[in-house]
């Protein structure tokens, strides 16, 4: 193609913000915006950040597979479709209001870890790397052909917050590369996807993250980076929540009541779990705030043999 292509794009903040800009600063030409349901927490926002740019905005009561979002796609002829993190599976006829379809950003490596939140479970499995994908999209979520990939290491210190951040900017850089090759009618290389359900998945997070002492150590400081910002990992001390956002692990060899607290001071509060522990750097007690051991020593004055439930 030696035009402009024409590029309809579908997405839900923040990754849809990232990338929507990065395209339209790269100058490309995005004929109209699909935002999330109107009762989605971000559709104001993101509305108002689509009309500041002068963007043509279809949205729709229930679903963007409703007929007259179809009809509506249909007559702007567009050549693809971008998709940048979206909770609506999309219909075959959806998928066709554009020439050469939809390719979707996805932030892991696929085949593993399809589905609605790869962030949490890579870093809660302790994934040591992941990657970047961009891929066609068929009628199934996250399971098209692939046509971008790029890997990375996971730090021991990445959090679900860190690794959003990471990848969608990634994907922001990959889609310029893919949708810049297509624009200049280069060969795009697809490669299918194993499409049985061997790999590890990435289903929606449910539930509640309470930390049960009992396990280890470094399961323990998983789960608590893999909730960090976005959602809460805690326990209770002295019958009100306790919010851990950051600890590190700490070895120790002599066996302590799991949830026990072995040390603290004004620097760090030392907590037993069924292998080593977890020094506690950064938490937040009941609704006074975040606090650092220095201000939590000297507000509660915490002791040695407490016990942390």
């Amino acid at each position: 193609m030696s035009e402009k292509l024409k590029i309809v794009f579908v997405g839900i903040p923040d990754m849809a913000l990232v990338c929507l800009e990065n395209l339209l600063q790269k100058k490309f030409n995005i004929v109209c915006v699909v935002p999330p349901q109107k009762t989605h927490e971000t559709y104001g926002y993101y509305k108002n950040f689509v009309n500041s740019k002068n963007l043509k905005l279809i949205d729709f009561e229930t679903s963007p597979n409703e007929q007259k979002v179809i009809d509506e796609i249909s007559a702007l002829n567009a050549d693809i479709g971008v998709v940048c993190s979206y909770n609506k599976l999309l219909s075959k006829d959806f998928l066709s209001t554009t020439k050469l379809g939809y390719i979707n950003c996805h932030p892991s490596f696929l085949p593993y870890y399809r589905g609605a939140a790869p962030y949490f479970h890579i870093i809660n499995n302790g994934e040591k790397t992941s990657a970047v994908t961009i891929h066609f999209m068929d009628e199934k979520f996250d399971t098209g052909d692939i046509i971008y990939q790029q890997k990375f290491e996971i730090s021991p210190l990445e959090t679900i917050g860190t690794l959003f951040n990471r990848t969608t900017y990634m994907l922001s850089d990959g889609l310029i590369e893919v949708l810049s090759r297509i624009e200049k009618g280069a060969e795009i290389k697809r490669i299918p996807q194993d499409k049985t359900n061997v790999f590890i998945d990435a289903p929606r997070v449910e539930g509640n993250f309470r930390i049960r002492w009992n396990k280890e150590a470094i399961v323990l400081n998983r789960l608590i980076r893999a909730s960090n910002p976005f959602y809460n990992a805690f326990c209770y001390y002295r019958g009100v929540s306790f919010k851990i956002i950051k600890a590190s692990l700490v070895e120790v060899k002599k066996t302590y009541l799991p949830g026990e607290i072995i040390k603290a001071t004004k620097d760090y509060l030392l907590v037993a779990t069924s292998k080593n522990a977890l020094s506690l750097e950064v938490f937040q007690v009941g609704t006074w705030g975040v606090f650092t051991p220095f201000d939590f020593y000297y507000t509660f004055s915490p002791k040695s043999g407490e016990t942390l439930l």
